[in-house]
């Protein structure tokens, strides 16, 4: 027993040690995620930067050998170049020409400078032509054989005919630009410049006999040559990580970096699929990637790969030395809040005991606020001097409020025993029991629930002479005590003139002028008031903006619509309309107050009316206190425990 309690006193650490502990975490865990997330971001923007540059430049390189394979490259062993030079004197003669005929304005000098000069730019080697950019086979001087080169290739990969290309591409107003056609068993050197933003003038020069003094193989050879300076021009990322390969289909290396070796993860897979779409990019495992295209006219592989093996390693070095900067700047950082924590630790330690001893004490005694005082003096002018100073200012302002908590306690009992007194004098005012022989046959039935001690709803059940009833249900505008005193004015006023005999409509009448006469604080009270014939089932009223009753009969509810006016106290002298409906023998009447239709649940949706004639349609013949009963069991069911929130009052009458 006596190890286990050493062992317990052994593990027990200071609250010092557990902030330099607490603080050691909330340093070095951040600075964890931080560097975990910043690693893979840095990790994934190096990947991904890295990719792009390599899928831009090997675009590049590709655009760059099938633009130049035959032309550009092959001028070093075709005798081309002086063709090209004369193509561009004869199309900048024939633009010239045909630009001062059009500003003249005259179509005949139009036609004619077409014809002489176009036709002096033609020869058994050359034709010449203008067309439309939007669609070629429209055009000046457009012979059928100028029709018929329109469909001659491009010898590129890209496999265009002349038409398409006009179409496609966007030619510059003063520039020459030179390709390679092939059509039938002729090749030509093609030239174009624009004429102006619809037409463009092409000039065809049949190089057949130049070609055919060289063999297939000689552009391939020359191409070769010159690749080696062509990819050195290329901007690599990192030539350490990089390089360019170039093959042929049996592997046969045509340039390699020296002592390169291809990644072993390049299977045959990766050259076919680029061999059926031409191109393929992407990984060939974890730490290589490659972009393959495949040139069919020598029938070579280009492979352009990285290797991100260097770009990590040299990361992850960064990434090492700064974690191990940041831990050792985070370790002297909670040595030295340690020692400077030292002093205020006391300090709190001493006021936590006075806050122990303030639990204890009697706050209303003024030799313990000294006491306390006592125990709180600091000289120090910080955040812990001012602590101790707000818990002594505390202490005796708890002192003050227990002494006004004490004497309000008094007045808040003596305040309920009157609003007691209140409900039960309210309570008082209201029929105590509506089972009484002078109404049969009929069987009324009232509850009613104040919102508060006190409410302002209001009903009654009153012998108006041997064979009529009245029946009366309100709901005053406010709550509470004043609502209270204008519902007990309200039903005096009532059965005052109920006992005078006075028809529905003057009671109405009455009570709005007596209301309206003295209600400084604007009052008003809905009000339904019936007066209902025993014998031959008629109920003459008068609805002051109340909710519609509803007759209820074999399940079937019919609200008991028509109103006479506003509510009694809101427009003085105001002359109110009476009703009358005949009610079926053995059927409910219900009468409710807004508090029924307004009900609401915790997500403060209302009760509302719909619900209620759905209700209604399920009592058929149950008697009205039943009725009652169950409409208040409903509303509490549809509160839950959301608090409720007016007077609830109901009234059922038994046909």
């Amino acid at each position: 027993m006596g190890k286990s309690v050493a062992a317990n006193s052994g593990i027990r650490m200071s609250f010092k040690t557990k902030v330099m502990l607490l603080s050691l975490c909330l340093l070095i865990v951040p600075l964890l995620l931080f560097s975990y997330y910043s690693y893979g971001t840095l990790k994934s923007s190096i990947v991904q930067e890295q990719r792009e540059s390599i899928s831009s430049e090997s675009a590049v390189l590709r655009d760059f050998v099938q633009e130049n394979f035959h032309w550009v490259l092959s001028e070093s062993i075709v005798p081309l170049h002086s063709i090209r030079k004369t193509n561009e004197e004869q199309l900048f003669i024939v633009k010239k020409g045909i630009n001062q005929a059009i500003s003249f304005s005259d179509n005949n000098l139009i036609d004619i400078a077409e014809s002489y000069i176009l036709g002096a730019a033609n020869s058994e080697k050359t034709q010449t032509f203008i067309c439309k950019v939007s669609n070629p086979n429209e055009g000046l001087f457009l012979s059928s054989e100028g029709r018929d080169l329109l469909n001659a290739k491009l010898g590129t990969l890209i496999g265009k005919t002349l038409g398409e290309l006009i179409r496609e591409r966007d030619f510059e107003l003063n520039k020459y630009y030179h390709y390679y056609f092939f059509h039938g068993n002729k090749h030509y050197l093609g030239s174009i410049t624009r004429l102006n933003i619809s037409y463009v003038i092409v000039l065809f020069h049949d190089i057949s006999d130049i070609r055919a003094d060289y063999d297939d193989n000689a552009l391939e050879k020359a191409f070769a040559l010159d690749l080696v300076g062509t990819i050195s021009a290329i901007n690599r990322i990192d030539p350490e990580s990089t390089n360019i390969y170039v093959f042929t289909e049996d592997r046969k290396t045509i340039i390699r970096k020296l002592a390169y070796k291809l990644p072993d993860s390049l299977t045959d897979e990766y050259l076919e699929k680029a061999k059926k779409d031409e191109v393929w990019e992407g990984y060939l495992d974890k730490m290589n990637y490659a972009y393959i295209f495949y040139f069919k006219q020598t029938g070579w592989f280009f492979v352009y790969t990285i290797n991100f093996s260097n770009s990590i390693a040299a990361l992850n070095d960064s990434m090492t030395l700064i974690w191990i900067i940041s831990v050792l700047l985070a370790v002297c950082c909670v040595f030295l809040c340690s020692k400077i924590m030292g002093k205020p630790l006391r300090a709190l330690s001493q006021i936590a005991k006075t806050a122990g001893y303030i639990e204890r004490a009697n706050l209303t005694n003024k030799d313990e606020i000294e006491k306390i005082s006592g125990m709180l003096q600091f000289d120090s002018k910080d955040e812990i001097g001012n602590l101790a100073e707000t818990l002594k200012e505390m202490s005796s302002s708890v002192s003050d409020k227990a002494i006004e908590l004490l004497s309000a306690n008094a007045q808040k009992r003596k305040l309920e025993g009157e609003l007691n007194a209140a409900k039960e004098i309210q309570m008082g005012i209201l029929p105590e029991s509506l089972d009484l022989r002078e109404f049969s046959p009929l069987k009324i039935s009232a509850m009613q629930f104040a919102a508060k001690e006190v409410g302002g709803d209001l009903y009654d059940a009153i012998s108006f002479d041997e064979d009529r009833v009245a029946l009366v249900i309100g709901d005053v505008s406010d709550k509470g005590v004043p609502a209270a005193l204008f519902m007990a004015m309200t039903v005096i006023l009532i059965r005052e003139c109920i006992s005078l005999k006075m028809p529905v409509e003057r009671i109405a009448l009455e009570l709005n002028k007596n209301l309206c006469q003295h209600n400084p604080n604007m009052m008003f009270v809905t009000l339904f008031v019936g007066i209902l014939n025993k014998k031959s089932r008629e109920l003459s009223y008068v609805n002051c903006g109340h909710c519609l009753p509803y007759i209820i009969k074999n399940g079937k509810v019919e609200a008991i619509k028509g109103f006479s006016g506003p509510a009694i106290g809101v427009a003085p002298e105001f002359e109110y309309r009476s009703f009358s409906v005949s009610v079926p023998s053995e059927s409910n009447l219900f009468f409710y107050t807004d508090g029924v239709s307004e009900a609401q649940n915790s997500a403060q949706e209302l009760y509302g009316e719909n619900r209620i004639v759905e209700f209604l349609e399920n009592v058929n013949e149950m008697d009205p206190a039943k009725i009652c009963s169950r409409m208040m069991n409903e509303l509490v069911l549809y509160r839950n425990k959301a608090p409720q929130s007016d007077d609830i009052t109901i009234l059922g009458v038994k046909i």
